[in-house]
C-alpha cells in the first residue's frame, strides 16, 4: 500500500412533481406493497432520447430504519443537478431524477428498481445497502441500463459479473484490509477482536480481515451480531475476557452507535477501528462523545479533509442545506457527475454507450476520491483513516490499494 486515496400488487401511494429553474425532480413514493412490473430495454417504453430531460432513477431508503440515509442520497444527487443544470444541461438538455424508495429493505428495493426501470431512464444511482444491490442486479440485468450503487460488499464482484453495474464506493474488500492494517501496522496491535454483523456487510468484512490476519499469523477472536439487536454485553464480555488489544467493528448505523455505548459502558478500552458508519454525523450524534474516545474509522470522506474539492462540495451543500454534507450525499453527488461525464463522453443517451464510456473512466476527480474503472467496473480504490476526536470525525491520512 501507499498513499494517494413483482405486477403491480396494490395502487401506489403517492406520485410528488416538484420542478424548479434550477432542477426537476420526479419523486415515487412507494410503500412495501406496491410494486411495478419489470420493463427490459427492448419494450415500448418511452426513452430519455424521445424526452426534452435526461432521466435518473434514484433508490433511496426514504423510509424504513434510516431515513436520514434517504434523504442525504436526494440531497446530494440533486445539488449535483442543479449545478449541472445551470452550467448548460448534458447534451443540450436538462438532467432529473426520478426518486423511489427503497424502504432499506429487499422487497421494498426491489419494488423500487422495477418501478424506475419502467420509467425510461437512461442510467440509476442507488441502492447503498449491499442486500439491496444484490437483490436488485437481476432486473438490472434484464432492464440493461448503467446503475451505480454504493454497496460495498464484496459478494458484488465475487459472485456476479454484471456488466451494468458500478460501483461507486471503496469496497469493504478495500476498507476491511485498510482496517487490519491499520491496526496491527500503525497500531502495533497483535491480538485483534472482530465484531461484525451477520448481514451481508458484517459477513463480508470479517471474511477479509480474517484473511489477512491469517496470512499474517496475528491472532484474532471473532464475535458477531444480528441486525437489529439491541444488547451485545455477550459478544463485547467475550472480547474483553479474550485480552484483545484492538477491535474492528463492522455493522451498520444503529448497531454501531449501540456497540459504542457498550462498549464503554462495559470497560473495553482498546483502540476500536469501525467502518465508515461511526464516522457519519447520523451516528456520532447518537454518541456521546466520551464513548468514542479511541475510536478509527475506515472511510469514504470525511468534511475535515481539507483538499480543495472537498471543502468546495461542503460549502456548497452547507449554503444549499444549511449543514455539512456526509457520506451518502458525497457519493452520490459524485455518482451524478460520474453520469454526466459519461455520457459526454459517449455523446448519446443510448444505455450500451453510456455503460462503456463508463467502463473507460479513468481519472475523474469528484468529492469522494477519484474515479478510475477497474474490470469489475469499481470505481474508488482507497479509503480515509479517520479519528474520533470530540465525537468528530478527524482525518488522518487517505491510502490508496493498489491492484
Amino acid at each position: 500500500m501507499k498513499k494517494r486515496w413483482k405486477p403491480f400488487m396494490a395502487v401506489l401511494l403517492s406520485v410528488t412533481l416538484l420542478a424548479g429553474c434550477s432542477g426537476q425532480v420526479s419523486q415515487q413514493a412507494v410503500s412495501g406493497a406496491a410494486t411495478a412490473s419489470n420493463t427490459s430495454s427492448g419494450s415500448a417504453r418511452k426513452t430519455s432520447t424521445e424526452k426534452d430531460t435526461i432521466l435518473i432513477g434514484v433508490s433511496a431508503s426514504i423510509t424504513g430504519s434510516a431515513p436520514t440515509n434517504g434523504m442525504r442520497t436526494q440531497q446530494g444527487a440533486q445539488m449535483a443537478v442543479d449545478e449541472i443544470n445551470e452550467a448548460g444541461g448534458v447534451l443540450g438538455k436538462q438532467l432529473e431524477l426520478f426518486v423511489a424508495d427503497d424502504g432499506g429493505v429487499q422487497d421494498t428495493g426491489i419494488n423500487a428498481t422495477n418501478l424506475i426501470a419502467s420509467q425510461g431512464v437512461v442510467a440509476q444511482v442507488g441502492p447503498t445497502l449491499s442486500g439491496l444491490a444484490l437483490a436488485v442486479e437481476g432486473i438490472i440485468s434484464e432492464a440493461e441500463y448503467p446503475v451505480l450503487v454504493g454497496a460495498t460488499s464484496p459478494k458484488l464482484v465475487n459472485t456476479i459479473d454484471n456488466p451494468w453495474l458500478f460501483r461507486v464506493r471503496a469496497s469493504d474488500t478495500i476498507q476491511a484490509q485498510l482496517a487490519a492494517v491499520y491496526a496491527t501496522e500503525n497500531l502495533g496491535c497483535s491480538k485483534i477482536g472482530l465484531f461484525t454483523n451477520s448481514n451481508d456487510y458484517g459477513s463480508g468484512a470479517r471474511v477479509v480481515v480474517e484473511e489477512y490476519l491469517t496470512e499474517k499469523g496475528i491472532e484474532y477472536v471473532s464475535e458477531s451480531h444480528n441486525t437489529g439487536d439491541t444488547d451485545m454485553t455477550s459478544q463485547v464480555l467475550k472480547l474483553k475476557e479474550a485480552g484483545v488489544d484492538c477491535v474492528i467493528v463492522w455493522t451498520d448505523d444503529a448497531e454501531t452507535a449501540l456497540a459504542a455505548r457498550q462498549f464503554y459502558d462495559l470497560g473495553l478500552d482498546v483502540p476500536i477501528i469501525g467502518s465508515t458508519s461511526i464516522s457519519t454525523p447520523q451516528v456520532n450524534e447518537l454518541c456521546q462523545p466520551e464513548w468514542l474516545d479511541n475510536w478509527y474509522s475506515c472511510t469514504d470522506f470525511t468534511t475535515s479533509n481539507d483538499s480543495e474539492i472537498v471543502q468546495n462540495f461542503v460549502k456548497s451543500f452547507n449554503t444549499k442545506y444549511g449543514e455539512d454534507p456526509e457520506l451518502y450525499a458525497v457519493t452520490y453527488y459524485s455518482a451524478i457527475y460520474l453520469l454526466k461525464d459519461a455520457i459526454e463522453r459517449a455523446g448519446s443517451l443510448d444505455s450500451a454507450a453510456i455503460r462503456d464510456a463508463l467502463a473507460a473512466t479513468d481519472g475523474l476527480q469528484v468529492p469522494i476520491g477519484t474515479y478510475k474503472a477497474n474490470e469489475m467496473r469499481e470505481m474508488v480504490h482507497g479509503g480515509t483513516i479517520c479519528k474520533m476526536v470530540d465525537g468528530k470525525a478527524e482525518f488522518l491520512e487517505y491510502v490508496l490499494v493498489k491492484d
